[in-house]
């Protein structure tokens, strides 16, 4: 996990979409701590923090997915959709509690980038849940989803270092598991060819 996390903090120095997506959650997240102050910090129950969490989950969910994003308008709808579902998930689940925000956070954890490279809802769904529980990267999920939970509580700065780090996090898991499955793809072909012969 911690090579992954590297990588993804080396490709964030080379990659200028990756930096500059990077610096808009910091900045988001800076936006949604003002937000919480006037609120009143953290009250799961309350309308306001509901509100405050499904804008910052819907719109971190747009800036993951727009660092794969080519610029192809049919992308960027479904894109925006999928935001929309991922910032009302989180919201509910942090309306019940950290648990079922957990338990969402793992299941979606790469919903946003999925759906700048597929259309189909159905299919968004099912490659996430099989990044996240069918490869050999669950443990690394969960303890990334872990980190930025326990992040995300700390007072003050939690929304702003756990926007930034969720979406190192992210971006690196997903491209540590897109070569995986580029492996797997390239080893079938090889396979399928000395089977052919």
């Amino acid at each position: 996990m911690f090579e992954d996390i590297v990588r993804g903090f080396q490709e964030l120095i080379r990659d200028t979409k990756l930096a500059v997506v990077s610096v808009l959650a910091l900045v988001l997240g800076f936006v949604v701590e003002v937000l919480y102050l006037f609120a009143g910090k953290y009250d799961f129950l309350d309308l306001d923090f509901f509100a405050i969490k499904l804008f910052e989950e819907t719109i971190l969910a747009v800036l993951i997915g727009s660092i794969l994003l080519q610029r192809k308008k049919e992308r960027f709808l479904s894109l925006l959709v999928f935001s929309a579902f991922y910032g009302m998930t989180m919201g509910i689940g942090f309306s019940f509690f950290v648990l079922p925000a957990f338990v969402a956070f793992m299941f979606l954890f790469f919903v946003p980038l999925l759906s700048a490279r597929i259309d189909s809802a159905s299919t968004v769904l099912i490659e996430s849940y099989r990044l996240v529980f069918k490869r050999q990267k669950t443990v690394e999920v969960f303890l990334a989803a872990a980190i930025v939970f326990v992040v995300w509580f700390i007072p003050i700065a939690g929304s702003i270092v756990s926007n930034f780090l969720r979406t190192v996090f992210v971006y690196a898991l997903f491209h540590s598991l897109e070569g995986m499955m580029d492996e797997t793809a390239q080893s079938d072909t090889g396979s399928a060819q000395s089977d052919s012969w």
